[in-house]
């Protein structure tokens, strides 16, 4: 049996985001229920409770989906701290990251690197999901093994490659 209060409030939901779409405004999606929605910066949809690739069906409503909010906000859900005796094939890491960022966000909408940063002797690899960070890792690990060291925190990894001295064999 339904109520009518669930009915209504659904309804109003539907009505205010008709209403920002036609006049332009973008929304977050409200609470509750999911609806159906298109981002508006990648064009993910939302339907049926999940964020696709899918082409979006006409008359959506357009929100910001929340890895697009991550970027904006500048706000990481994890950092990967690149540091130490990087390899001297810097391009060879940078390909690493970028294969497996294009892997992962094709199969998860909002698992996304946001913008690299080098500072100083360090480069901060920002990621919008937590999935994303620990498949970066393991790619890094798998490819170095023994020739880098591993620090982990709550929002935090480090990877340290290290001097080919301090390498365990």
């Amino acid at each position: 049996m339904r109520h009518q209060g669930t009915d209504s409030k659904r309804a109003t939901a539907f009505a205010r985001a008709r209403h920002a779409a036609r006049n332009g405004v973008a929304s977050d999606p409200p609470a509750g229920k999911p609806h159906p929605a298109v981002c508006m910066r990648c064009h993910a949809t939302h339907r049926q409770g999940r964020w696709r690739w899918d082409p979006p069906p006409p008359a959506l409503v357009p929100v910001l989906c929340p890895a697009c909010r991550c970027i904006r906000d500048g706000l990481a859900a994890h950092v990967i701290e690149l540091s130490g005796a990087l390899p001297p094939s810097w391009n060879e890491v940078r390909g690493i990251v970028g294969n497996v960022a294009r892997a992962e966000t094709q199969q998860h909408p909002m698992e996304r690197v946001m913008q690299i940063e080098v500072q100083g002797d360090k480069v901060l690899v920002p990621t919008t999901g937590t999935h994303m960070a620990r498949r970066i890792v393991a790619a890094l690990v798998r490819r170095w093994r023994h020739g880098v060291r591993l620090v982990f925190a709550d929002a935090e990894t480090r990877v340290e490659w290290l001097e080919p001295r301090e390498v365990r064999r």
